[in-house]
């Protein structure tokens, strides 16, 4: 899981949504908030593999557990043993899961925001795209096809498991 992926890459999860990018969670209504992507053209920023590498390395260095600990939640990084590959790239090699994006509507968000507010596709498209899903015929034990597509803003009430 994305988890234990993020733990081998030397990541921490806590409060950094995203192994890509230096966005953090804030606090709202006692809950971390990872929302805040209308923005993202002003804040998107790829993290750096050699202060990353740098980091970690600083982590391993640590005297106690009180300095790594510090040092963790200043730099959201620890020392991971796949490190030692001069060629391993914990930023590039982690696969971005795509359940947890699908879940956490990051792929509506792209077809949303993206390419239908983007112009990329239009009115027109959704009800193509949505005539020909009426038309394929999924295997029982498969999720549903999403069947209004051409609805409200487009792809309405897009779910996880499709």
């Amino acid at each position: 899981d994305i988890p234990a992926a993020r733990k081998l890459c030397g990541h921490i999860s806590a409060l950094v949504g995203c192994h890509r990018c230096y966005k953090i969670a804030n606090i709202s209504r006692r809950k971390l908030n990872y929302g805040g992507f209308d923005d993202m053209t002003e804040w998107f920023v790829q993290k750096d593999l050699n202060e990353h590498r740098r980091n970690t390395e600083r982590w391993r260095l640590c005297k106690s557990k009180y300095e790594r600990k510090k040092h963790v939640s200043e730099t959201h990084v620890r020392w991971s043993e796949l490190l030692r590959l001069p060629y391993f790239n914990p930023i590039r090699f982690l696969v971005v899961d795509p359940m947890h994006n699908l879940f956490l509507g990051i792929a509506h968000w792209i077809v949303k925001r993206l390419w239908i507010d983007g112009g990329k596709i239009t009115k027109t498209h959704l009800k193509l795209m949505e005539k020909r899903a009426k038309k394929i015929q999924v295997p029982v034990d498969l999720g549903r096809i999403p069947s209004k597509i051409a609805t409200g803003e487009g792809f309405s009430g897009y779910t996880a498991d499709q």
